[in-house]
């Protein structure tokens, strides 16, 4: 089955240079790879920067609509979503997998049968992946799923004290250094499980976040778009979620729904919201240069 069902455009001409007001119709995740570049996938495919957003480029001919787009510790991509016109694939795609940044993507599993809108993975054993499925019933409906062999095979979880209607989960992570314990931002504040994604618990009811990512550094501190009733930022927390520093970047009426930091420099961090604007410090999170407004490249 995995072999069967690869995905390339054999007609592909290669990358597509972006021009200044090319628009990019939703987000669905954003990473720095490990060389550097910045990657998104969007409704429409993925495109990618050398430069930190100043020129872009399509990444290859997959018009997949690249939800849950997550990249492991390992380097290697992971999507969900669904196939594009030009992709002749069932509808959803499961899960898929890019060794090559998003050159080319392999079927890994459950394809056909799951959209997951949101995927994480664990930092230190990326063959750990999470996903969550919001809708649906059955032994494909909402619920989260748990992999621990890299994606091949899925243990469905029913989740207990999160929210009933999983749409109001905006963000998953594992703790680096718990190997079961997970944090998942909720529009009813911040739960923790220590099980896996079995039984949840309040964690912080006075914090919505919106976006959750792992910094690459020696401590593997958590980084995050975090809504207060005081202030809205990107923060960082060097003790597992259970104290917030704020770095910068108030989006007032709009919020983070994605974030990531470079590896090779951890003074550069980038940040997406949900009005599809794209943001990148250069200084660790003070100041913040926006690349793409409202989905219109500079």
């Amino acid at each position: 089955l995995i072999s069967a069902c690869s995905s390339k455009d054999e007609s592909a001409s290669g990358p597509v240079q972006l021009k200044s007001g090319d628009t990019i119709d939703h987000m669905h995740g954003l990473t720095y790879s490990n060389d550097g570049s910045i990657y998104i996938g969007t409704h429409e495919g993925m495109i990618s920067s050398k430069d930190q957003g100043n020129t872009w480029s399509t990444v290859s001919s997959y018009d997949f609509d690249f939800m849950g787009f997550h990249t492991l510790s390992n380097g290697d991509m992971i999507t969900s979503g669904h196939p594009g016109p030009k992709t002749d694939l069932p509808n959803p795609l499961g899960v898929m997998k890019s060794t090559d940044n998003g050159e080319t993507w392999d079927s890994v599993a459950l394809l056909g049968k799951i959209d997951f809108h949101i995927m994480a993975s664990d930092y230190n054993n990326p063959d750990i992946i999470y996903g969550l499925n919001q809708m649906g019933e059955g032994e494909y409906g909402a619920g989260i799923f748990k992999s621990t062999d890299g994606g091949q095979n899925w243990e469905k979880i029913e989740p207990k004290g999160l929210p009933e209607d999983l749409h109001k989960v905006y963000g998953l992570i594992a703790l680096p250094d718990y190997e079961n314990t997970l944090l998942a931002g909720t529009e009813n504040g911040v739960f923790r499980s220590d099980d896996g994604g079995k039984t949840w618990v309040m964690h912080d009811s006075e914090r919505f976040i919106t976006a959750f990512s792992v910094l690459p550094n020696e401590t593997k501190d958590l980084i995050s778009y975090s809504i207060t009733k005081d202030d809205a930022a990107v923060m960082i927390s060097k003790d597992d979620g259970v104290t917030w520093e704020k770095l910068g970047l108030n989006l007032d009426q709009d919020a983070g729904n994605y974030i990531s930091v470079n590896p090779k420099n951890l003074e550069q961090i980038i940040v997406s919201s949900f009005n599809n604007s794209v943001f990148v410090s250069e200084d660790g999170g003070q100041n913040w240069n926006e690349v793409i407004k409202a989905g219109a490249l500079n």
